[in-house]
């Protein structure tokens, strides 16, 4: 059974902060739009224990750059499906090459417990993620022509801010509390085009994609691993 509602969010980011909750730990991103105001919840920390891959893409170019930028800000409902904005790690192609690559990413370990004063190696690089995902909306913040694509699972929070979540790889999971959201071109990410980063249209454009250790990159047409 594939993940709930897959959309994309388009919107100008305006806050971003860490939040820790039973849901794991997450870089919680203000975004406003039509319909909004929204959050965009970006896994920094697995909520299963398993390690972190991530890649922070700064030469990214996205394969529907034209689609995306006619979309209107707010949320919009995607179909599961080659051909359109859906996104997926396994199948996605750029120019004829991979969107994303698991050897593209860096591993990012579960932090362990430093001693006193202390940061291990591992801690570091889990600091790696979160500076990074900072830096990229701070910058993002500052522009005031910025925008955010988020792709993932949108939600309803009654009474709240709604938003949207699973940012990350959403297929090869394999068989336990996460085997349901198994699907293919339904993958998450973010990316963000900030004017300011470069005078050349097509260097303005960067990604975070994130994958979990335990999920396949060989997959079925269920999302499935093989």
């Amino acid at each position: 059974m594939p993940i709930t509602n897959y959309s994309v969010l388009k919107g100008r980011p305006t806050a971003g902060k860490i939040v820790k909750g039973s849901g794991g730990t997450h870089y919680q991103i203000s975004v406003t739009a039509s319909g909004g105001p929204f959050t965009v919840a970006v896994n920094i920390v697995s909520s299963d224990g398993s390690e972190v891959l991530y890649d922070i893409d700064h030469t990214f170019v996205p394969p529907e750059s034209t689609g995306l930028t006619a979309l209107p800000a707010g949320m919009t409902r995607l179909q599961s499906q080659p051909g359109g904005l859906a996104l997926d790690f396994v199948r996605e192609q750029i120019n004829g090459k991979p969107m994303i690559t698991q050897a593209a990413m860096t591993l990012l370990p579960k932090p362990s417990i430093a001693a006193k004063g202390k940061k291990q190696p591992e801690n570091l690089r889990a600091e790696a993620l979160t500076n990074g995902v900072t830096m990229l909306i701070a910058q993002a913040i500052k522009d005031p022509n910025s925008t955010i694509y988020a792709f993932g699972s949108s939600y309803a929070d009654s009474g709240k801010v709604d938003g949207i979540h699973d940012i990350h790889m959403n297929q090869g999971n394999p068989i336990g509390s996460f085997s349901n959201d198994n699907g293919i071109w339904q993958d998450g990410a973010i990316f963000l085009q900030i004017p300011t980063l470069n005078t050349n249209p097509s260097r303005t454009w960067v990604a975070v994609f994130i994958a979990f250790q335990t999920e396949s990159w060989a997959t079925d047409k269920s999302g499935n691993p093989l």
